[in-house]
């Protein structure tokens, strides 16, 4: 992200040993090309970002077709032959659909995509939402108490997230529940709902990044408000919620993301990635919270603690 927070050098030093751990480079065999779609800054930077980490987590220089919107499908097919693409990643929603015109003996992964359904094309991506096993250890590093989940979601487009969240739990004492809904309207009776219960003290709710469920001027203002005033831990996939009063979020490193797209794309390319596991979300992290919401909840997190976040809210002069 273009974000730049509140680091210490050892934190930096740890999470640099661990990304070499998680991404060790291999060199690859199978020529990869990626597809990206044209875009001005800040998204160019982070879109360049996660083409670098590619390149690095494949250990070779990737073929590149630049998109426009009003591209010509015959472009890319000219460009798998003459460049000899034999894998594909494509970046964004615009290469995403561009993916369609890839040949059918071609694998494709698609990354740097805000949300993504498993069923949109069938093909194996790395959407950026944050794992949600990450959320929860973070979670639990902040608060132990919080031992339910209360997650509301659109099912057309985060049920995925929802099922990987419920098996990544299943095996300990924490416990996610999820509401359905299909509209801002329906979400909003839900919210509303959560908080006439009477056991908001061992409750966290977990936002994620859907305007159908939360939206930044009406709902979202509400949960904040209800929160703070229940003392109602409130965490998020969304970074943007943690500027305006939400706890904490993770979101991806570019780079990671794109070393996580490599990994994936090998994968695809011998065959190993099995049907059940099509769609992932981004593990390689960086995190942010809300100190005054922090201090409001009576987490007194130390200067020390506070260096281990990637960004600070709110942002100190």
């Amino acid at each position: 992200m273009f974000f730049k927070g509140y680091k210490g050098v050892t934190s930096a030093i740890v999470i640099a040993l661990v990304s070499m751990h998680l991404y060790t480079p291999v060199f690859a065999e199978t020529k990869v090309g990626i597809i990206v779609p044209e875009l001005r800054a800040p998204f160019k930077i982070i879109f360049d970002a996660v083409t670098e980490g590619v390149d690095a987590g494949l250990n070779q220089r990737t073929s590149k077709l630049t998109l426009k919107k009003d591209y010509d499908s015959k472009d890319i097919v000219r460009w798998i032959q003459k460049e000899n693409i034999e894998a594909v990643i494509t970046l964004g929603g615009l290469g995403q659909k561009a993916s369609m015109y890839v040949p059918n003996s071609t694998p494709i992964v698609q990354g740097a995509l805000l949300s993504a359904s498993p069923n949109v094309n069938n093909f194996p991506g790395v959407a950026l939402t944050p794992d949600p096993k990450a959320l929860f250890d973070l979670l639990h590093r902040l608060d132990d108490t919080r031992k339910k989940i209360i997650v509301v979601y659109n099912p057309a487009k985060n049920q995925w997230v929802v099922d990987l969240a419920k098996r990544q739990t299943a095996a300990n004492d924490v416990q996610v529940v999820a509401y359905k809904a299909t509209d801002i309207k329906q979400a909003a009776i839900i919210y509303d709902e959560i908080f006439s219960r009477d056991d908001l003290d061992s409750i966290a709710l977990w936002l994620l990044q859907d305007r159908k469920v939360v939206d930044s001027k009406v709902v979202l203002p509400f949960i904040l408000e209800k929160a703070w005033q229940k003392e109602l831990v409130v965490f998020s996939s969304a970074l943007s919620h943690v500027k305006k009063g939400v706890l904490f979020s993770m979101y991806p490193n570019n780079e990671l993301h794109g070393k996580q797209l490599a990994e994936l794309i090998l994968s695809e390319s011998a065959g190993k990635n099995g049907e059940n596991n099509r769609m992932f979300p981004s593990v390689g992290l960086q995190d942010a919270i809300n100190i005054r919401t922090a201090e409001h909840l009576g987490l007194n997190l130390s200067r020390s603690k506070l260096r281990e976040f990637d960004v600070v809210f709110p942002v100190s002069n």
